[in-house]
């Protein structure tokens, strides 16, 4: 199974100058806790992205909030290819401790997987467990 086939496409974006306090109420708008930071000019180029763990931080540090949001954002974005097997992104997510990953096609920012996507999707859990369908719907007893 590859990334591609659970990974949501449907990325919500901005650009690197928008302000923490903005950020903020994008994650909140639409219920996420990534938000993908994109070049300006070429919205398929990840230059970073901040998580709802980096604005707690942020405020709980005394960060002003209308700072730009890239001074607190992750630069060295943890990704994987869209046709990477699901498995290299679970064990990227427990190494790095972090709830998601970005996903890339040839370079250019397909879609983002999160945690949430893996755990509501029984047979992701299923691959990443390493487990076939005789062994895990037999109480991996085999």
């Amino acid at each position: 199974m590859s990334v591609a086939q659970f990974a949501s496409t449907d990325v919500v974006k901005a650009t690197p100058d928008i302000t923490i306090k903005d950020a903020a109420k994008i994650l909140r708008e639409h219920n996420i806790g990534l938000l993908v930071l994109v070049d300006r000019e070429d919205r398929s180029k990840v230059v970073g992205v901040v998580s709802e763990r980096d604005i707690v931080r942020a405020v709980a540090e005394g960060v002003d909030p209308s700072r730009p949001v890239l001074d607190i954002a992750t630069r060295s974005v943890i990704s994987v290819e869209a046709d990477d097997p699901l498995n290299k992104a679970a064990e990227l997510m427990r190494r790095h401790n972090i709830r998601h990953v970005v996903v890339l096609k040839d370079g250019k920012l397909y879609g983002v997987l999160s945690i949430r996507d893996l755990v509501y999707e029984d047979h992701a859990l299923r691959v990443i467990a390493g487990y076939d369908e005789w062994t895990f719907e037999r109480g991996m007893s085999a």
